[in-house]
């Protein structure tokens, strides 16, 4: 088995990629992600429900002198690669915090990241420590920690 330093090691490795997955899944620049991207839903003439997803930004906020444009409708990725008015609906913040709940969620952490509950189980094994040795195991340490003093000086 792993020492305990390293297993701690690689449960931070784990939980770092696994936070730096959200950070690219939440702020990519995509119009589910848009803080003014709002689905709208209809029912078209074949009465299915559709939904078309429309950019509500305010124009004085965006910087309209530069060489991309204003998208009304900002249904694809292209659409809001195209949009200088693309603001996160997450801050680096609130996605560490929305991270952290999940982690203290006992059924989403099993679910969700089960490499992390594996590594955390091993931690709680070191924690617990060592069972208790017999008499015997404890003179026989003893007098073999005496022996090698004995032999180095």
């Amino acid at each position: 088995m792993r020492s305990p330093g390293a297993v701690f090691r690689k449960l931070k490795e784990a939980k770092f990629r696994r936070l730096v997955a959200l950070y690219k899944k939440l702020l990519k620049k995509i119009p589910d992600n848009c803080k003014y991207n709002y689905g709208y839903k209809f029912i078209g003439s074949d009465n299915k429900p559709y939904t078309i997803k429309l950019c509500l930004i305010h124009k004085n906020f965006v910087d309209l002198k530069a060489n991309t444009h204003l998208i009304d409708i900002c249904q694809t990725e292209e659409d809001c690669k195209n949009c200088n008015g693309f603001i996160p609906q997450c801050s680096k913040e609130e996605i560490r915090m929305i991270f952290d709940n999940e982690l203290k969620t006992k059924n989403i952490k099993e679910s969700k990241y089960p490499e992390i509950c594996a590594l955390e189980w091993a931690l709680e094994r070191y924690e617990v420590g060592m069972p208790p040795i017999s008499w015997l195991q404890a003179l026989y340490f003893k007098v073999k920690n005496a022996i090698l003093r004995t032999k180095i000086l």
